[in-house]
């Protein structure tokens, strides 16, 4: 609602004035002053749309008003009333930032026109400051995603005159959320609304693709309880399958990229734990307080044996690392026959040879330490033999990007890629990133929106023909993608609007 101010020695006058703008079929806050001195002790409390003033008042007449007006507020619409005589103050008014001037007596016809200027003026205006407002939005999206992925200081340091990224130190956890479908094409709108409602907090939300939405926390609150209801609340309130990870609290914006990477190992998880939803950094044993905590990380290190993935063979080792001080609850035996059966299982890795040499070491050694230095030699020698391996884990990566090459258009998931060159989904996903480095998702949504880049630049094709051609059947999704990717509309790229970073 509009706020009018009504500036008159003469009550009826502004009577007359209050009359017309109830004609109308807006509705106006109406305030009303006899003179200018009475208008500014309401101008300096409240904020005022617009002020129509007569020229001679008491005190202080209307040239003087519409100066002061203007300083208090530069976005004021000013009207002043005038008679033919007045001609000179009203030119005054002009150049002190009057937009129209009435002759009196008001014609009603003459006010409802120039009414219908103000507003129109006044609509433009707060349309375009909500454009800037949503454009800066979108930079600060753009840019702070981009700072997520690679983030260091001088990144910040070139994008300081771009956006405003104060707020980024307000930013408390991150929760990484992925469906197994194209979920947030369909449903992103959808989903952040009832979220939003559902958790009632300050929320900001990045997309990463179809299946995956980051969500930036500024409320300090424990983000693991946060995660696990929103765990539920997505599996309970939407079809389809959906996993969610929260990385350790930020308390310095230089760690938000660490933990994105925190986030994206733990995601990893769901390969090989399909009837997990949830993943969180790893609990020490005295955190955990259960007993089957050396079970527990002792069986996933055997898993990723298994799988050959190193990345997370080494996450879980030093969890196992933090907590050698707890180990004695457990029997001396019980402990070594567990370490045991591990050793075990990265000599089956090698075909068998040297395991028994091997066990008969964690049966000889006398602390904990020792077998720690002896599991990390291990895992060394593991992460070597794998690098050997490098020429064959770049061939099948090369398949892998050959496909996406030929089949950006269609619905590719890491699970298509892995069969395609015989590997578990999180072994694959784990040379990808290695060799790329990134990983699968995030590459296939840079070829697409590389590939809508040249589309945009290189022919006169729709925007609706080019979301199709990509892969994308949300065109407005596609657009809001295209914008977070690039920091522009695809009808801004296309005009050669291209936010840069550099200064």
């Amino acid at each position: 609602m509009l706020t009018i101010l009504i500036v008159d020695d003469e009550r009826i006058e502004r009577r007359g004035i209050c009359f017309l703008l109830k004609q109308r079929v807006e509705e106006f806050d109406i305030l009303e002053a006899p003179n200018g001195k009475a208008a500014c002790e309401i101008l300096e409390k409240r904020s005022v749309d617009i002020l129509f003033t007569d020229v001679k008042m008491p005190f202080m007449d209307g040239i003087e008003l519409v100066g002061k007006a203007r300083e208090l507020n530069e976005q004021i619409e000013m009207v002043i009333f005038s008679g033919y005589g007045e001609f000179e103050y009203a030119r005054q008014a002009m150049k002190a930032g009057v937009v129209s001037y009435v002759l009196k007596p008001v014609d009603p016809e003459e006010f409802h026109s120039t009414m219908d200027r103000l507003l129109k003026t006044i609509g433009n205006r707060r349309k375009q400051e909500r454009k800037n407002i949503e454009n800066q939005n979108f930079l600060n999206q753009y840019f702070l995603g981009k700072y997520i992925y690679q983030g260091n200081s001088d990144f910040l340091k070139r994008i300081s005159d771009k956006v405003d990224i104060s707020d980024w130190n307000q930013i408390q956890g991150l929760i990484l959320i992925e469906s197994v479908n194209n979920f947030f094409e369909k449903w992103e709108r959808e989903f952040i609304e009832r979220l939003l409602e559902e958790v009632k907090q300050k929320l900001l939300f990045l997309n990463l693709g179809q299946n995956q939405e980051l969500c930036v926390l500024y409320s300090r609150c424990d983000q693991f309880v946060l995660a696990q209801h929103i765990t539920e609340w997505m599996n309970k309130s939407f079809e389809g399958e959906f996993y969610v990870a929260a990385g350790h609290p930020i308390r310095k914006l230089d760690e938000i990229p660490g933990v994105f990477r925190e986030l994206e190992l733990l995601m990893g998880n769901k390969f090989y734990q399909k009837d997990r939803h949830l993943f969180l950094p790893g609990k020490t044993l005295e955190e955990s307080n259960t007993e089957q905590f050396l079970d527990d990380i002792l069986n996933r290190m055997i898993e990723n044996i298994q799988l050959e993935d190193i990345l997370h063979l080494w996450e879980n080792f030093r969890i196992l690392q933090s907590s050698v001080g707890d180990l004695r609850r457990y029997s001396q035996i019980y402990t070594k026959f567990m370490f045991a059966n591990l050793v075990k299982e990265f000599f089956s890795h090698r075909h068998g040879e040297g395991v028994e040499q091997a066990v008969q070491q964690i049966y000889g050694f006398q602390s904990i330490q020792e077998v720690m230095k002896f599991l990390k030699s291990l895992i060394v020698d593991m992460e070597h033999h794998l690098e050997d391996k490098g020429s064959v884990s770049r061939n099948e990566v090369a398949r892998a990007k050959s496909y996406i090459y030929e089949h950006y258009s269609e619905d590719i998931s890491v699970e298509t890629l892995a069969d395609l060159v015989y590997l578990s989904p999180g072994y694959f996903s784990y040379i990808f990133k290695k060799e790329i480095g990134e990983n699968v998702s995030r590459f296939i949504r840079e070829y697409r929106m590389e590939k809508a880049k040249e589309l945009l630049s290189g022919t006169n094709k729709k925007i609706i023909h080019i979301c199709k051609e990509i892969g994308f059947s949300n065109v407005s999704y596609f657009c809001k993608s295209f914008r977070e990717y690039c920091g522009c509309s695809p009808e801004q790229y296309r005009k050669g609007e291209i936010p840069s970073e550099e200064t």
